[in-house]
């Protein structure tokens, strides 16, 4: 109670973005702007399809951001006793052909890396297009669910709840369409708001060229609204009932993380670096994006090696607790998580998603029946995954350039075809 009764007084005052011992900001690399800008290749097109597979690759080069330390006490990567042999493993692509799944890996769903674990021991990784174990990818829409977990932790000490409507931590949300909803709907991508721009911009109906301005997506561009806040107030359309559908919208995710930020009075760097990746033992520093007033982009703009993405699934795995045996996320609500309701199994057939995979979103996760077994998968465009099977303890984690963010060959490729004969191939070796 004193926590919470401390986050209110705090919550909206300035907080401090001083660098700590284990968090620095930083600005976009203008030498290596200047040289792409020769090109044609600026910060307002550098996640064009186009430029994926390099910008991808230490993306926070573009942008403002934060840089979070590598945990104090680094997890091991032993080595299991079982081995992955891609070049052996059958598949069919979506044409029916029959090919190596490191042939559709590499060639045709353009896949840079990949880690995969089970029990917490390394079973295979590579790494391809110049890239290594050090080198630090974007997690894109795969950080939503750090995002979510974080807030978690939060909730677990006491300073907010998913429950909570979006007004108290967000006061800006007063007389919108989601102000008086619970943050949960939020966290479910159940809100019900509709976008502002009439326009869609690059990324659908996921986002509008006016938050992507206000967040700095695109570097510093000319607009009054700086995050969020600034965006919110103007959400006065519903675009269906509140609760009831899942509709993806990334805006969703950034206000969990500056609610988050708001409840416990400390910048959600400062946060994150504590009480994830020192505790959760991740091996190499981290990036995230910040906007001109140095509020992450919390939906989507983490990099970091493809170890530590699959260390994050691996923690996931282990109901939250570290290689250490730290409780780093709270194991009952990932048990949650994974039971799903009701409520967001019903959203789910509602939503275009539902006729790619029988499932249901919940909590900034899909929960996902592919191959006869059901998998927690954190996904950004373009192939960005994080794939985690409860009971043998798998953890897939992978970094692509696939060439359109999103699509039905995407989703077949990925979820129908390459996770399931990776997790089968496993249990043969």
């Amino acid at each position: 109670m004193k926590k919470a009764l401390l986050a209110t007084a705090v919550a909206f005052a300035s907080l401090s973005f001083n660098a700590s011992a284990t968090v620095t900001f930083h600005e976009a690399d203008q030498k290596m702007l200047d040289q792409t800008a020769n090109l044609g290749i600026t910060q307002a097109n550098w996640d064009a399809n186009e430029f994926v597979s390099m910008f991808y690759i230490e993306a926070q080069r573009v942008s403002d951001h934060a840089v979070i330390s590598k945990s104090q006490q680094p997890r091991r990567f032993e080595k299991s006793d079982k081995t992955l042999d891609l070049a052996s493993v059958k598949v069919n692509d979506v044409d029916g052909s029959e090919l190596s799944l490191y042939d559709l890996l590499r060639d045709r769903l353009h896949n840079r890396s990949m880690v995969v674990l089970q029990d917490g021991k390394l079973v295979h990784e590579h790494y391809w297009s110049g890239t290594n174990k050090d080198t630090k990818q974007l997690t894109m829409s795969a950080g939503k669910s750090i995002t979510s977990s974080l807030m978690a932790i939060a909730q677990s000490e006491g300073y907010l709840k998913f429950s909570d409507p979006v007004k108290k931590w967000l006061p800006e949300a007063k007389g919108t369409v989601i102000g008086d909803g619970p943050l949960q709907y939020i966290s479910d991508m159940r809100s019900g708001f509709a976008l502002i721009d009439e326009v869609q911009n690059v990324y659908g109906d996921d986002w509008d060229t006016s938050m992507e301005d206000a967040i700095s997506w695109h570097g510093h561009v000319d607009t009054d609204w700086v995050g969020i806040k600034d965006y919110t107030p103007h959400l006065t359309k519903l675009s269906y009932e509140q609760g009831k559908k899942y509709e993806y919208h990334s805006y969703n995710t950034e206000v969990l993380g500056l609610a988050t930020q708001r409840a416990v009075g400390r910048h959600f760097t400062d946060y994150l670096a504590e009480k994830i990746w020192n505790e959760g033992q991740f091996t190499s520093d981290t990036t995230i994006m910040v906007d001109r007033e140095k509020n992450v982009i919390a939906s989507g703009s983490m990099t970091m090696t493809t170890r530590d993405f699959a260390n994050m699934g691996d923690i996931w795995a282990h109901n939250g607790q570290s290689q250490n045996g730290t409780q780093v996320i709270p194991a009952d609500w990932l048990n949650d998580i994974w039971e799903g309701n009701k409520e967001v199994r019903n959203a789910w057939a509602k939503g275009k998603e539902a006729a790619l995979a029988e499932g249901f979103y919940k909590d900034q996760f899909r929960v996902l029946n592919l191959g006869g077994q059901e998998w927690l998968i954190a996904v950004g465009v373009n192939g960005q995954i994080i794939a985690v099977e409860r009971d043998s303890k798998t953890v897939i984690a992978m970094f692509s350039s696939y060439n359109v963010p999103s699509s039905p060959r995407l989703a077949v490729g990925f979820f129908h075809t390459a996770i399931p004969a990776i997790m089968d191939n496993i249990k043969k070796s």
